[in-house]
């Protein structure tokens, strides 16, 4: 028997082989590497953390000089505040 290469592949083809070979051959990465990996834990102030850095960075937070300076807890709160349709924020 002899196999004869295929000639003047199409975009076609080239995703038909790759989806094959992905399907009947994952590799040998997946005897290593684990499929699904546990997230590691975080600690509730990594969360806040990163809740703030995400705030920080929404446009709606550089426009109002209000939320600047105030600590993680408290501008996650007031953001989410501000941003809420029929939520309104009375100064004191």
């Amino acid at each position: 028997m002899h196999l004869k290469p295929m000639e003047n592949l199409t975009f076609l083809d080239y995703r038909n082989l790759a989806e094959a070979a992905e399907h009947f051959d994952p590799g040998p990465w997946t005897t290593h590497y684990d499929m699904y990996p546990k997230a590691e834990p975080e600690d509730p102030e990594v969360q806040v953390r990163g809740m703030a850095e995400v705030i920080r960075n929404e446009g709606s937070y550089k426009d109002d000089s209000e939320l600047h300076g105030l600590p993680d807890e408290v501008l996650i709160m007031m953001w989410a505040f501000k941003t809420s349709p029929g939520v309104e924020v009375m100064q004191q």
